[in-house]
């Protein structure tokens, strides 16, 4: 009976240091695929959080609703929907999974919001995201802009991309972001480096 203990003790000792984070090779990927939900409930005391947010001009059947890719230290690039994320090297010092998730109900599909992963990291370098411009109802206004939620919505700054169909902006981290028109309305705070050009 001591022997059988000793040999379960064993066993379980095993797959402990196999299953340990940091005895795996640096090329295991360091998160696990899931679809993440939104972190925005479309009504709250004041009314829709979404309804601030650019709309689509026509109507968007989505099948599938996110897409992950895993990028490491080298950089690399997840086009998802007209959503992208745009990963310069050295932003990541393991590989990592990157996933743009979009909304499914009817109020929050019709929205130019998405959420970005991962979440709870802070990139060395700032890491380029793009979200769809043309064909949504801010194409034409003065001054479109990404925000992103902090429990309220929050000016990043953006400027078209070279070929105009897109907004990009810089961030250090990922949230939920959307576009809007800045009427002057908007919280601005930290983290953000407007771009121009493509």
């Amino acid at each position: 009976m001591h022997r059988h203990a000793r040999s379960m003790f064993s066993a379980l000792s095993l797959v402990a240091v196999l299953s340990a984070p940091g005895c795996a090779d640096r090329e295991v990927p360091t998160a696990t695929p899931r679809a993440p939900a939104l972190p925005l409930s479309s009504q709250t005391e004041g009314g829709s959080n979404l309804d601030r947010l650019a709309t689509f001009k026509s109507a968007r059947s989505i099948t599938i609703a996110w897409a992950k890719k895993w990028i490491g230290p080298e950089g690399g690039r997840l086009d998802f929907a007209g959503f992208a994320i745009d990963v310069p090297p050295g932003a990541v010092d393991r590989v990592t999974m990157f996933t743009i998730n979009l909304p499914v109900d009817p109020k929050g599909s019709e929205r130019v919001v998405a959420e970005f992963g991962p979440h709870n990291q802070q990139f060395a370098r700032p890491v380029r995201i793009e979200l769809p411009f043309r064909g949504t109802s801010i194409e034409n206004t003065p001054d479109p802009t990404i925000v992103w939620w902090d429990g309220e919505w929050v000016n990043m700054g953006a400027a078209p991309t070279s070929d105009g169909t897109r907004l990009q902006t810089h961030t250090y981290h990922f949230s939920t972001y959307g576009t809007t028109q800045d009427d002057g309305g908007l919280t601005s705070r930290g983290g953000s480096i407007t771009v121009s050009g493509g």
